[in-house]
């Protein structure tokens, strides 16, 4: 079981790591092509996308993941692709003719920068939601290889597309995103057609009492994205709305690059638990999969927990390496999204027992609970508190999200968390972390970034938990061997 989940990561490895390096390359090009109040714009262009998607795509999504198996095996697979293809074709369809509409009655009251690129918004949020499900569906066939084809070519496509449209045509925001709805739109025939293979969409094979099951399952799940999408977006509108749009900017800046850098390890977690999980509990029962909860939860601590100490450490001398100076106070909040990412990770693992169960109601009540938390809080800390407040809400929201799931899934399937392992990674994540704060003071530098004490500060840390984790006796020597297949696959050695 290990040995699979291990290789699943390090198929997913690419699909993560190469768009969160194209992060890291794009915001220096970025933050010196827009001002902080452009890069708000267009970080909050696709929020709103990114809003519509959560509501028209993203319950889909899951209940493709939870219930492809069973189609599957019963070799209804034809049904199963109609359902799903033409009842999502007709949601999206419906609330992009409702977007259109809103912008035609309400365009004199919009701000003018959201009435240029509402347009834009809206084919995004079509082509992203088309994408998304049928995404799901490679996922839930356990394609790895074909999954991180897509991630890289529409990453990289969009990236490449969008900044031809803003430096050589001068398109500006706009550009951005009509380089990313390309990408998409490019994507998706080659993805329909290879997901759903020799069987196809045919309206004949349409059944609706088969579309209502699976929306029963979807729209909370629905319901609860759109408490995800508050817990992760909201913050822009928030700030946007209390706060001047230079701070919009700022804020997104650091999330960004915090978010990708840290998610590219919990991203890739949560790729691979869930088909894990759903066919260790179809195959081999309940005990199974809860000795799954552990492997994948002590995986978990043990890679994203140091991840998210160095960060916080190093926030500074990250920020300002791949920023220009006018962003560089934005990284006060790293410390706080790293973390909120980390938890948003475990409260995924705690909520195993929910979707097996099918309780998507509970997990969208969950969800919504925990994005009021996130929500009231900014609306009482930011007018005072400014953009920090923002990161700090989300740190107590995902927490409150974690303590939510867990407490609901006890009843379905049993979370035993490994606290030694949470005590002995701590413990080297905090020698890492002191070793890589006290490594980059010797650079003496103030104010500006050593990329040379940077790199030597990282190699310490890296090198202090490994050693760390060996005297505590939290790496065995099957897990040696695992830690070597792993780099061996990644690296294509």
């Amino acid at each position: 079981m290990k040995k699979s989940f291990v290789k699943d990561l390090a198929t997913y490895a690419p699909a993560q790591f190469l768009p969160a390096v194209t992060a890291f390359v794009t915001t220096p090009i970025l933050t010196r092509l827009l001002t902080p109040a452009e890069y708000g714009y267009w970080a909050t262009a696709l929020g709103v996308s990114a809003l519509l998607v959560a509501l028209a795509a993203s319950g889909m999504a899951s209940a493709v993941i939870r219930f492809y198996s069973g189609y599957e095996t019963k070799a209804t697979v034809d049904i199963f692709f109609s359902s799903v293809g033409m009842s999502t074709g007709a949601v999206v369809g419906g609330l992009a003719a409702l977007g259109f509409l809103a912008l035609a009655l309400f365009r004199r009251v919009l701000p003018a920068w959201l009435v240029h690129l509402l347009p834009l918004i809206i084919l995004i949020f079509v082509a992203q939601s088309i994408f998304t499900v049928f995404m799901a569906v490679i996922r839930a066939q356990r394609r790895s290889g074909l999954y991180t084809s897509f991630q890289l070519a529409t990453n990289y496509g969009g990236l490449g597309l969008g900044l031809l449209s803003l430096v050589a045509l001068g398109f500006g925001v706009a550009g951005l995103l009509l380089g990313t709805l390309l990408a998409l739109t490019l994507a998706l025939p080659f993805l329909v057609f290879l997901a759903t293979r020799n069987v196809g969409i045919h309206p004949r094979q349409f059944r609706l009492p088969d579309a209502i099951h699976l929306w029963q399952y979807a729209w909370p799940l629905a319901l609860g994205s759109l408490a995800m999408w508050a817990l992760r977006v909201s913050d822009l509108f928030v700030i946007g709305l209390l706060r001047p749009a230079r701070e919009v900017g700022l804020y997104s800046v650091s999330y960004n690059i915090s978010a990708k850098s840290i998610e590219l390890l919990v991203s890739l977690f949560l790729l691979s638990v869930s088909p894990l999980v759903y066919r260790t509990w179809e195959t081999e029962g309940r005990e199974a999969t809860e000795s799954t909860l552990i492997m994948v939860t002590r995986l978990y601590l043990l890679v994203c927990l140091p991840a998210a100490v160095g960060l916080t450490v190093l926030a500074f001398p990250f920020v300002a390496l791949l920023t220009a100076p006018a962003y560089y106070e934005g990284s006060r909040i790293v410390g706080f999204v790293v973390f909120s990412s980390f938890i948003w990770g475990l409260a995924n693992i705690a909520m195993m027992g929910l979707t097996i169960k099918r309780q998507a109601r509970r997990l969208g009540a969950n969800q919504l609970a925990a994005a009021t938390v996130h929500i009231g809080l900014q609306f009482v800390l930011v007018p005072h508190v400014g953009y920090t407040a923002s990161a700090i809400s989300t740190v107590v929201g995902y927490t409150a999200l974690l303590l939510f799931n867990e407490r609901a899934s006890r009843a379905y399937l049993t979370w035993r968390f490994p606290f030694s392992t949470l005590r002995n990674a701590t413990v080297a994540s905090a020698a890492m972390g002191l070793v890589a704060w006290a490594t980059y003071r010797m650079s003496g530098v103030e104010g500006k970034v050593s990329v040379g004490h940077l790199l030597l500060s990282i190699t310490a840390a890296v090198l202090v938990y490994a050693a760390s984790l060996l005297l505590l006796g939290e790496v065995d020597d099957d897990e040696r061997r695992t830690v070597a297949v792993v780099w061996s696959r990644v690296t294509g050695g």
